[in-house]
């Protein structure tokens, strides 16, 4: 089974619904406040140790389902624990706060979806809210799919519903199916391998793009426009989220077009792995990695593609041809070379190739093979200009 996550826009509410929204949000920002204050008073993160400690107390003083509350506390545990690993792996760290209206966190019993309806019904102490979801044609089908833990996100007057779905794994074919690896960065956006496949997607129009975007902003913030600075944060995050939409597609469809099965790599401290410059480091703690994934997931669902997480430690470090690991193999940001058997290649394609390795061996599907010389598929110019020996 495989988890996604769908991001549904609600449809503009009458302001009695706003309100009610608003008021809910507020009460379980206020609860979560409350429940990560005990937390750090009593000075643990075991779920039932604060339970038992402030439940009681916690359901006489907000107006919040049980379950509501369970996830404000979920909540509250999740940021401390976040805030004492960071503390423990010696970055520096500020205790969490939770001074802003937090997304509403809605157990799968609070909420049912009516795809046919384009209707969500929220459950609340005061009875049901009904809103109106504009559902795209593409999520149809996974919005009929059992629901999970899910969010309403506010930004501005606007709501969304993060709806939390678990759809079938796609069955595999006949016979073996081609491994294909995928590995993210930001001077290359994404890296593609596979039998008889390789695709790198420039990250120049990521680096050009954000930059001007930041030096707009601080123009407009020197002059105290705090307006369009605001506006212009939508344009990016509009335009990031077209090409993220464009990027997905096109990784997609490779995958399809040779029947592959796709590895990527799970983006759990993919920002404390990744270091480089200030700005490098601003344009990657900016860019949605997570929507891209997302993006991929529900287009490999609709093309029968399987998708599968793997874990991307050493995928830098080991060489995909004789599997020596060590960090002093990768000399640059582009250029990987082995100390065992004196393999060149680009870097971002040797995680590639080792994230697609890793899926196969784990699937008992063996090894992946280098595909043979001269046979590169939908590469772009950038960063390949020395992979014809490599390959």
């Amino acid at each position: 089974m495989q988890t996604r996550v769908l991001k549904l826009k609600l449809r503009t509410l009458n302001r009695a619904k706003a309100a009610r929204l608003e008021l809910l949000q507020a009460e379980f920002t206020a609860c979560t406040a409350f429940h990560l204050e005990r937390v750090q008073a009593l000075k643990t993160t075991s779920p039932t140790k604060v339970h038992q400690d402030c439940y009681r107390e916690a359901r006489s003083q907000f107006a919040l389902p049980a379950s509501t509350l369970q996830r404000a506390r979920d909540k509250a545990i999740a940021a401390q624990r976040s805030y004492l690993q960071r503390r423990k792996r010696d970055r520096r760290a500020n205790p969490p706060r939770f001074t802003r209206p937090l997304p509403i966190a809605l157990a799968a019993e609070n909420l049912r979806v009516f795809p046919d309806k384009s209707m969500v019904r929220v459950t609340t102490p005061d009875g049901f809210i009904w809103l109106p979801l504009i559902i795209p044609t593409c999520f149809t089908e996974m919005a009929r799919q059992p629901h999970g833990a899910s969010e309403l996100v506010r930004k501005g007057p606007d709501w969304s519903l993060l709806l939390t779905v678990t759809c079938e794994d796609v069955p595999a074919g006949e016979g073996e199916r081609p491994h294909c690896g995928l590995d993210l960065g930001v001077a290359n956006l994404a890296v593609l391998s596979g039998p008889g496949l390789v695709r790198f997607v420039d990250g120049k129009p990521l680096r050009y793009t954000r930059g001007r975007y930041f030096r707009y902003r601080q123009a407009l913030q020197t002059k105290r426009k705090l307006g369009m600075v605001k506006r212009s944060k939508g344009k990016e995050s509009r335009w990031a989220t077209d090409l993220n939409h464009q990027v997905s597609r096109q990784i997609v469809n490779e995958v399809a077009a040779v029947g592959g099965v796709l590895h990527v790599e799970k983006l759990l401290g993919i920002r404390d792995r990744t270091k480089g410059t200030a700005k490098v480091n601003r344009m990657l703690h900016s860019w949605p990695f997570a929507q891209l994934l997302t993006f991929i997931g529900y287009k490999a669902q609709a093309a029968g593609v399987q998708v599968i997480e793997e874990d991307p430690r050493h995928t830098s470090q080991r060489c995909s041809r004789c599997g020596h690991t060590e960090r002093g193999n990768r000399l640059k940001q582009a250029l990987f070379r082995c100390k065992s058997c004196q393999y060149e290649i680009h870097a971002d394609l040797n995680a590639a190739r080792n994230l697609a390795a890793k899926g196969a061996s784990s699937l008992g599907a063996g090894s992946v093979t280098e595909p043979p010389n001269g046979e590169v598929v939908g590469s772009s110019d950038h960063g390949n200009r020395n992979l014809a020996s490599s390959l």
